[in-house]
């Protein structure tokens, strides 16, 4: 008898909640896509985007861990551009 058949696995929350955040993200980032292109202003819009996250990680985290986020995600696109296939112009 195979004595598993008994235990219960609990979700895992982690997993979930960046499930979650990554859901969220794309769906922001395709909202605001979309709204530049409407407004043929993605500087504009960046910079409204930016603005909020700012604002509101700033109240959240702190003015550190916001900046140190803001610097990640400059350096994972960069990374990101680096390591794309330039031939590629699909």
């Amino acid at each position: 008898m195979n004595k598993t058949k008994n235990i219960i696995e609990f979700p895992n929350l982690i997993k979930k909640k960046k499930e979650k955040m990554v859901e969220i993200r794309d769906e922001i980032e395709k909202i605001l896509t979309n709204y530049a292109i409407n407004e043929r202003d993605l500087w504009a819009v960046s910079l409204a985007a930016g603005r909020f996250a700012s604002i509101n990680l700033e109240k959240l985290d702190g003015e550190k861990q916001t900046l140190n986020f803001f610097k990640n995600c400059i350096d994972t696109q960069r990374k990101f551009e680096l390591t794309r296939n330039s031939s590629n112009i699909s």
